[in-house]
């Protein structure tokens, strides 16, 4: 082989590797998008972080290291969690990597970059993923690093929203000196940019301070602003243009500075009372937790909407420290609750509790909190799926949870459109059950649920555990309280926890009816359970499956109580386990069959009196039988622990005994739900004003006259507890319309009026 040939070879060699190395990128990226269609999660992601190690200059890397970064952060949405709701947290499908490996890898394709504006890109990202880890000093090394770097190369715009980001990440950690600082030189910078962006934020770092009439001066200019860009912006939009965000609304900066400009109205309608404070700590067992984003919510404001927290929070949330600390300083006094947003990878591996309750903020008081996450609980045995026939037994088994007193057992079904979960066994001491349900017990718990096309599931009539059912176990540990201390399911699902489970199998002999419930052929169910009746008058199963279907009703027409009262009543004869009594129990009240009602749920008062709530509804039974002084007893029994009305029956039952000065002391030691209710229309309705109910109770024990006399007030407060059932907005309308007769600003009809608000 001659030199020139050799030399020939050296260049197409070289020729094919520089082809090979410029376009392998290129046949990566259309692999790994073919994995990524497939739904092959696995290999898309090893294909990724192979193609960013060897390849970190290509421009594939740069998009694929960004899809890791959008990836990382769209999942580091957080895991909602309320005083009684939780949002986010399901099984997740997708494979994330680490952020440490997002880090290294997004490092390395920085440093691979030739292109500047490339590099500062890089540089603000890094400092997107650190502030979302909690690590606030890189954060903020990168963002400055990406500012001045975008600066340099005459990318203003870039340069202004990195930024504003470094304005939100002092926001956060408190440093306002550096936040003004760094708005006032950016609005000076980058006066045609995002102006109103950065007089928002201004008018947050002053909100922060307290000093709300120059926030409420940045919002109006911020406001301004918005809408001036708002109408360019529609100027120049065509007709034929997509309508993206719509409204000037909807519009993030215009939407913050609007909310932030109402709350501060509502702080300066309270005038200049003393403000209080809340401070609190969250813990994972003794171990502070940082990164927490915590909203302090004004709960008169809270109307069930998780995407409307940002309109009602009392100020701008705070992000834990590294004590795990939060603080809210120059807090109106009023009723709160507070919303924790947590990182799911943060609560894997940690149970439930049931610390977020709402509470009072005093005058020139601290209110300060402390929330404890523990790990979950740990079941033993069974582990995975196991079948379940009638007349089998299965042994479930947990460890001991650390100050657990007691634990309740759950039971989720799987339903056709979701779950469903309710208590099985309650306060059991030990660590472990036998699960052995069989005869009538097999249909103990029923869940009365809707499927597919809003048809009532099965479980409503035949109980839980009917052929074919999925049901899944969770333990929850609870304290001397009775307060959940953890479960065994968490917060945040794992594909590969261990949720033990059982499929049931074979169990009593299905009758013609219980088949057709099975297919949701109710009409034809209550054909053939009639006809069963005619030949078995004393079946049982029947009669339950009778009663239970005119009780819920699956459909209008066939809802019927009292033929549910009946069926239940001829079930009573042959059978009276604890659940039928209480079914029935709870039917007869539906009915207003009071006195049946009362003396059912008598019958069975040592398994109901392990819920508290039990005490409450008996209290109000006591009172619908004009028994008003057991109806106090009970009433009291439940507010001596709970410390919260569910509604102002007890209230009712002392004015009822004419003891005013009774019904005051109950208002002003216990605390009520000011959260918003709902009309026929789903719109909202404020609750009972207490202190407005209060004042004119007051104004009534010291002598204001009333045109009641004492037998005409007492027969209202009897019509205000007869509200229940659907309708309720009407009735309550109705009645307010009717006291007004004796005289609108009456004394008495005021208080009348702010009782039957309770009511909806």
């Amino acid at each position: 082989m001659t030199k020139k040939t050799l030399i020939i070879l050296v260049i197409i060699l070289g020729l094919i590797l520089t082809v090979g190395y410029i376009s392998t990128p290129k046949l990566m990226a259309v692999k790994i998008a073919a994995y990524e269609q497939e739904g092959n999660q696995e290999n898309a992601v090893i294909l990724k972080e192979r193609l960013i190690r060897f390849f970190p200059g290509s421009e594939e890397a740069r998009w694929e290291v960004y899809s890791l970064i959008d990836r990382l952060l769209e999942k580091e949405e957080r895991v909602m969690i309320g005083p009684d709701f939780t949002s986010g947290g399901g099984a997740e499908e997708d494979i994330l990597v680490p952020a440490e490996k997002v880090i290294v890898y997004l490092l390395k394709v920085t440093k691979a970059q030739k292109e500047a504006m490339w590099k500062y890109n890089m540089y603000e990202k890094l400092g997107e993923v650190y502030h979302s880890q909690g690590s606030f000093s890189a954060a903020e090394e990168n963002y400055l690093i990406a500012a001045k770097g975008f600066e340099a190369v005459d990318g203003n715009f870039r340069a202004a929203e990195t930024n504003i980001r470094l304005v939100n990440l002092y926001l956060e950690t408190g440093e306002q000196e550096k936040a003004l600082s760094l708005i006032e030189e950016s609005s000076k910078k980058y006066a045609d940019l995002y102006i109103d962006e950065f007089l928002s934020k201004k008018g947050d770092l002053f909100f922060q301070q307290g000093d709300y009439q120059k926030a409420e001066e940045c919002y109006r200019k911020a406001l301004e602003e918005a809408k001036k860009d708002w109408d360019e912006f529609q100027a120049h939009r065509s007709d034929q243009e997509e309508s993206i965000n719509a409204t000037l609304d909807q519009q993030p900066v215009y939407r913050h500075s609007k909310s932030q400009m109402e709350l501060i109205r509502n702080l300066k309608t309270k005038g200049d009372e003393a403000k209080g404070s809340v401070k609190g700590e969250i813990l994972k067992g003794n171990i502070p937790m940082s990164n927490v984003l915590v909203y302090l919510i004004n709960e008169k404001k809270y109307d069930g909407r998780m995407n409307h927290l940002e309109g009602i929070q009392e100020s701008s949330a705070f992000k834990t420290d590294m004590k795990g600390e939060f603080k809210f300083d120059n807090v109106a006094p009023g009723r709160y609750f507070l919303v924790l947003g947590l990182l799911p990878e943060d609560l894997n591996g940690l149970g439930r509790f049931n610390g977020l309750k709402a509470f009072t903020v005093e005058e020139d008081q601290t209110k300060e909190l402390r929330y404890v996450f523990q790990p979950k609980a740990k079941i033993l045995e069974p582990t995975g799926q196991n079948t379940f026939n009638a007349g089998e037994s299965l042994k479930i088994a947990w460890e001991e949870v650390p100050g657990a007193k007691s634990y309740n057992l759950h039971i989720t079904l799987k339903l056709e459109n979701g779950y469903a979960s309710q208590v099985y066994r309650q306060n059991l001491r030990g660590n472990s059950y036998i699960f052995n349900p069989q005869g009538m017990a097999l249909r103990e718990m029923n869940f009365v649920t809707w499927g597919n096309e809003y048809v009532l599931g099965p479980s409503a009539i035949l109980g839980s555990f009917y052929p074919g059912a999925e049901i899944f176990f969770v333990v929850e540990a609870l304290d001397h309280e009775d307060r959940t201390i953890s479960d065994s399911e968490g917060y945040v699902l794992e594909p590969c926890g261990n949720y033990p489970s059982i499929q049931v199998g074979e169990t009593n002999p299905l009758s013609i009816g219980d088949k057709l419930v099975l297919e949701k052929k109710y009409s034809g169910a209550i054909e053939a359970y009639l006809k069963g009746l005619e030949e078995k008058p004393n079946d049982p199963h029947i009669l339950l499956s009778l009663a239970r279907l005119y009780n819920y009703g699956w459909t209008e027409e066939t809802a019927d109580l009292g033929k549910a009262v009946n069926y239940y009543e001829e079930l009573l004869k042959v059978n009276r386990d604890r659940f039928i009594v209480q079914a029935a129990a709870g039917a007869n009240n539906q009915a207003g069959n009071y006195e049946t009602a009362l003396k059912l749920y008598e019958e069975i008062e040592n398994e109901m009196s392990k819920s508290i709530f039990w005490f409450h509804q008996m209290g109000e039974l006591y009172f619908m039988t004009g028994n008003t002084e057991k109806a106090i007893e009970y009433y009291q029994r439940y507010l001596n622990k709970e410390k919260e009305f569910i509604d102002l029956g007890p209230v009712i039952a002392y004015l009822y005994q004419d003891d005013v000065p009774g019904a005051l002391k109950l208002l002003k030691e216990n605390s009520y739900s000011e959260r918003v209710r709902y009309n026929s229309e789903r719109e909202t309705e404020k609750p009972a004003d207490i202190n407005q109910l209060i004042n004119n109770l007051e104004r009534y024990h010291n002598g204001v006259h009333s045109a009641l006399n004492k037998e005409d007030f007492k027969k209202y407060l009897w019509e205000i507890m007869s509200i229940n059932g659907s309708n309720r907005f009407e009735k309550v309308q109705a009645f307010q319309a009717k006291i007004k007769s004796w005289g609108e600003k009456d004394v008495l009809v005021f208080v009348l009026e702010e009782l039957a608000k309770d009511r909806l």
